[in-house]
């Protein structure tokens, strides 16, 4: 039997939600999932240029795990690179020090330490979704994942419908 997992810190939530390929066989290929913990580790080594020392104390891990977790996200980004796969980034046992929201109403992007955001301050709306949990469930119900899915499949009808002379 296996040791439980221990929570990993990250910063916040990626930007996006994944990658995908395009070209002629973008439609049918697989789905690689690197989940948080192993893009934060991405994200503090290649990016932000850290030590593994460094990035296992910002995480709050030891060094050989954040080694283990780096080698995993490695192994997942050539392979959805050379393989031409979806990545998608999502899900893992972390703790976030920064949350992400989004008004619904005013659609304002906002980042707090705090855990549960109630109002917007910029519209003093109450409709405020957490993007957390967006990365964590892989959501398509607040208003910016469905306008990403939509936004995604009305350009390619467009361009479809120009092409045809339309």
């Amino acid at each position: 039997m296996g040791r439980n997992c221990i929570s990993r810190y990250v910063q916040s939530t990626p930007p996006v939600k994944g990658f995908r390929p395009f070209g002629r066989l973008a439609g049918k290929r697989d789905t690689v999932i690197l989940t948080l913990d192993e893009y934060e580790a991405i994200r503090l080594l290649d990016y932000e240029h850290h030590t593994q020392e460094e990035a296992a104390v910002q995480m709050r891990v030891s060094r050989p795990t954040l080694t283990r977790i780096y080698e995993r996200a490695r192994i997942k980004y050539a392979t959805a690179l050379v393989e031409g796969c979806l990545l998608l980034i999502g899900g893992g046992d972390v703790k976030l020090r920064r949350h992400s929201y989004l008004c619904q109403d005013c659609g304002t992007e906002l980042e707090s330490p705090e855990q549960s955001l109630t109002d917007c301050p910029r519209c003093t709306s109450s409709r405020v979704v957490s993007l957390d949990n967006c990365h964590q469930s892989q959501c398509s119900s607040c208003r910016k994942c469905r306008r990403g899915q939509g936004r995604g499949r009305h350009r390619s009808r467009n361009n479809k419908s120009k092409q045809q002379g339309v």
